[in-house]
């Protein structure tokens, strides 16, 4: 929705501009006009280095140079806006397609949208076709690819079909509106060497409602992570289905109410930050490098806003098997805790641990009751006596495994 929001920006300056463009007449003396117009109609100064004129092979303007905001927001190096030939005749204002080349933002050009007058005066412009190439996204937090985006637009520049691509990423958006103030969304493509299949429905009357499934296969999560502009933790390729929902008062909301419910499975990846055959070291601590890599990672995902927990964990890979549950609260907290069984000469000795620290600086220690359990079994049977007390402390404390 974010990545949404943020190509709202240039399709509002190219609709601006689309009111301002004239046609049919020399261009170079209407560029004033153009800008104040522009300028009007966005709420912020614009400067167009130049404009010409084509009639041939059919009638377009085409701008160069365009820069709109104080401090120089949004940069375009050139549009250029087709219209309808026949309705242009007759006076009306329709847009065939604009099409935008090499536009550049900077995040503060955000607030733009937001801060355009509601109503700056003259006559609508209806466009149907926006087409953007090369679209930079500069922003402190989310690392964007170069992107490139083709626009539908129905009555009212309403949104009916879209398609985003940039590197690995080729995603499709069909929007079938299901009356005034309700539509159906669906999202079929390619992200990061797997494929994405969403189906939702959307209506907003006295608030903003979304409810739909999902389905990922095979997809690269690692550079997912750094789209949201975080380190990657983990790796692997996600397979996951899952229901989502989300009610808000306003559409910027939904994300911070979003509902999200469904089985995962990441396969060949790594957790970094964590070693869990050190789940016996009573410190707690983990050292630089640590890592878990393993061959399967799975459980059921809860996600509420940005709470969340996982059920029916199991982690597997040769040296270790892990299984439990975990938390994780809006700051990045973990909680939770931990079956680990550990490959050792003769089979695997099972270490109950108890989740610390946050997502980004995991630890874990083990729970009281292995503790107690390896004192007794030592002061007992010196030697073999410590690893048979600290077994049965794990049975004691054992958590709800998914590895079964």
């Amino acid at each position: 929705m974010r990545v949404v929001f943020w190509v709202a920006v240039p399709l509002a300056i190219l609709v601006a501009l689309a009111v301002a463009a004239p046609f049919l007449v020399p261009a170079s003396s209407y560029l004033p006009q153009i800008t104040r117009i522009a300028s009007e109609k966005l709420g912020q100064p614009v400067t167009i280095e130049g404009l010409t004129v084509h009639l041939l092979p059919t009638p377009r303007a085409v701008a160069k140079g365009i820069v709109v905001g104080k401090k120089g927001d949004v940069r375009v190096e050139t549009v250029e806006i087709v219209p309808d030939l026949l309705p242009l005749l007759a006076g009306e204002k329709k847009i065939g397609r604009i099409r935008a080349e090499n536009v550049e933002l900077k995040e503060s050009a955000l607030a733009i949208p937001g801060a355009m007058p509601k109503s700056a005066g003259g006559a609508a412009v209806d466009v149907r076709h926006i087409v953007l190439k090369h679209v930079v996204l500069h922003h402190s937090k989310y690392q964007i690819p170069t992107l490139d985006l083709d626009v539908r637009l129905g009555d009212g520049l309403a949104l009916e079909q879209a398609r985003l691509e940039a590197k690995d990423v080729a995603l499709g958006v069909k929007l079938v509106p299901q009356g005034e103030k309700s539509t159906q969304v669906g999202v079929d493509g390619k992200l990061y060497g797997g494929t994405v299949k969403a189906d939702a429905h959307a209506q907003w009357t006295k608030l903003w409602q979304v409810t739909g499934k999902a389905n990922v296969a095979g997809v690269d999560v690692a550079p997912l992570q750094r789209l949201l502009g975080k380190k990657p933790q983990i790796s692997g390729r996600l397979k996951s289905e899952a229901t989502f929902s989300s009610r808000a008062a306003k559409p910027e909301q939904l994300a911070d109410a979003l509902a999200l419910d469904g089985p995962f499975e990441l396969l060949g990846g790594a957790y970094q930050g964590l070693d869990l055959t050190k789940a016996a070291d009573i410190t707690g601590k983990s050292g630089a490098g640590d890592a878990t890599p393993f061959e399967e990672f799975k459980g059921k995902l809860q996600l509420r806003g940005k709470r969340v927990h996982i059920t029916e964990l199991c982690v597997r890979s040769p040296k270790v098997v892990a299984g439990g549950e975990v938390q994780i609260a809006p700051d990045q907290t973990l909680s939770g805790k931990l079956d680990v069984s550990i490959a050792k000469t003769g089979g695997f000795v099972g270490v109950p641990v108890a989740l610390g620290g946050t997502t980004s600086s995991p630890s874990i220690r083990p729970t009281k009751g292995y503790i107690i359990g390896a004192a007794i079994g030592t002061v007992l049977l010196p030697g073999i006596g410590t690893g048979l007390g600290a077994s049965a402390g794990s049975h004691v404390e054992g958590t709800s495994s998914g590895c079964k």
